[in-house]
């Protein structure tokens, strides 16, 4: 499989290049180490400025918070089909980017469903949505790569293949069931669209039918979308829970003594900085026992030699 090139960028003033560069090398981890064992998917994530944004990239564009949130999301452009994800500025902004570049590499069409049981009553076996991040998209599913928040998904078990575990941090608890704040999407035989939401409790409500019926080109994941337009704002603004605040600090920390440790290398290697005293005792002992090895070895010759010739003298 081929991968997907990334291009993580900003239209806004809000994030620096240092914090765009950081979420992307935290993006990266997650669909390599993460993400791509459970989907497949393979891809290059790279930060850079709006201006530079490669040919074959697909921007993740994050932008401030805009007028209609259906704006927001995943779109294509209506010359060629260009793919790009517009998410909004926030707090949490990595989050929304995670959310959306997620469900793109695990249905890259919008539109890929799986067969499954209904939870509704009457309905049998219906067509449900590979949306992998939407069942568990709320930020108490999130976790942290290296103090950067990303977005849980879902596992392939979640849609009814055999084995355990349903998203990858575990906040999923039953196949086909949305976890808090989560959504749940299938077409039904009837064409029409059904969704089972889930409040902050984890209490399931089933909502539609809605009609697809008059889309035009807009995927069905997009569709989707429309009916909760305020999925990415939320993410994006949504407060830090105490675990994640940890991870960040533990993160910056890490960085702060990685920053400290090189810097002070560096500059020791390049006659930039003084050697610490401490390491300074230790190689003057060092040269002292050089010294006294080398003067012993000396006088050890001396003496063989002497011994020598003493013993010429006698036999002679």
């Amino acid at each position: 499989m081929l991968p997907s090139y990334i291009a993580l960028t900003a239209l806004t003033d809000q994030i620096r290049m240092e914090e765009l560069a950081w979420v992307a090398a935290a993006l990266q981890t997650q669909v390599t180490r993460d993400f791509s064992p459970e989907w497949g998917a393979r891809v290059v994530v790279t930060a850079v400025s709006f201006e530079s944004i490669p040919a074959g990239y697909i921007p993740v564009i994050v932008q401030d918070t805009l007028e209609t949130e259906d704006a927001n999301g995943f779109h294509r452009t209506r010359g060629d089909d260009t793919p790009y994800i517009v998410v909004p500025y926030g707090p949490n902004w990595s989050l929304a980017a995670s959310h959306e570049l997620l469900r793109m590499l695990a249905n890259p069409t919008g539109s890929v469903r799986r067969p499954g049981p209904s939870c509704m009553p009457g309905q049998g076996t219906v067509e449900y949505l590979i949306d992998v991040c939407a069942p568990c998209q709320d930020i108490t599913a999130a976790y942290a790569i290296d103090g950067v928040p990303v977005s849980d998904f879902c596992t392939e078990r979640f849609y009814g293949t055999s084995g355990s575990g349903y998203s990858f941090t575990g906040a999923v608890r039953q196949p086909l069931e949305p976890a808090a704040n989560g959504v749940v999407t299938w077409l039904a035989d009837d064409a029409l669209l059904y969704q089972a939401r889930a409040d902050q409790q984890g209490r399931i409500r089933v909502h539609g039918g809605f009609s697809p019926a008059n889309r035009g080109r807009l995927l069905l994941r997009e569709l989707v979308d429309m009916l909760t337009p305020d999925r990415l704002p939320r993410l994006s603004c949504a407060p830090r829970t105490a675990r994640l605040l940890e991870a960040e600090q533990n993160a910056r920390r890490v960085r702060l003594a990685n920053l400290m440790r090189f810097r002070e290398d560096i500059a020791w290697r390049f006659g930039h900085a003084s050697q610490p005293e401490a390491d300074v005792e230790p190689r003057r002992d060092s040269r002292r026992l050089k010294v006294y090895a080398s003067g012993y070895a000396r006088s050890a010759q001396q003496r063989a030699s002497e011994d020598v010739a003493t013993t010429a003298r006698t036999a002679s």
